[in-house]
């Protein structure tokens, strides 16, 4: 079950990453992609996923998860990375 959820955990960040990473440039500092990456970031990745592969839903439903459960448990882990670089940074720094 761990790698359904990885799975669905992998698909919404790819689209997370280049949203993150887009937004962050557009700003011209790199301190703003964990925010971005645990917020807005994470919106339009489930946004993306929905519309790419919103059939894959039938799958997750299948194996007993709902949509709001991998949705919450994709934020969860989005917010702990992004408070783990957050404190990287300001270790190295």
């Amino acid at each position: 079950m761990l790698k359904v959820i990885f799975k669905y955990f992998w698909d919404v960040n790819l689209f997370n990453f280049i949203y993150s990473f887009v937004l962050g440039i557009l700003f011209f500092n790199y301190i703003y992609i964990p925010f971005i990456f645990a917020t807005i970031g994470t919106f339009f990745g489930i946004l993306s996923f929905k519309y790419f592969y919103s059939n894959e839903y039938y799958f997750y439903h299948n194996l007993g998860f709902t949509e709001l459960r991998l949705n919450m448990t994709v934020l969860f882990f989005n917010v702990f990375i992004s408070i783990f670089v957050f404190a990287i940074y300001y270790l190295v720094k």
